[in-house]
């Protein structure tokens, strides 16, 4: 998969990315606001589905893998055709500004 802002990043933006991690546990969900758009991958891999760009609200985050926040999530705006036992998805987050993140005082699973 291929991350045209991530490798397109001032290195002042890489650096707020990179200090991200030190504000979010792994294993924890959290809210974004506003919600993030993002590229859905479907858990259940490419037989599924296609990867498409879908809004989230919320997200379990997985860590910090390859210069990307990674986190799990069901889309708010999901136009799959598909059953919605399957619609969660890992998503990428780059924290440059813009988007406000906190720990979700629900810690339960969508």
């Amino acid at each position: 998969m291929k991350f045209p802002v991530r490798d397109a990043m001032t290195p002042e933006q890489a650096l707020r990315n990179r200090q991200a991690c030190q504000r979010l546990e792994r294993g924890k969900y959290y809210q974004f606001n506003p919600p993030i758009t993002a590229g859905g991958v479907p858990t259940g891999g490419a037989r599924v589905h296609a990867v498409v760009d879908l809004s989230f609200d919320r997200g379990w985050y997985i860590g910090f893998v390859e210069g990307n926040h990674v986190f799990q999530g069901t889309p708010i705006d999901d136009p799959r055709p598909i059953n919605d036992s399957v619609r969660s998805c890992y998503f990428h987050v780059l924290f440059i500004g813009g988007v406000e993140i906190e720990l979700d005082p629900n810690q339960q699973a969508d």
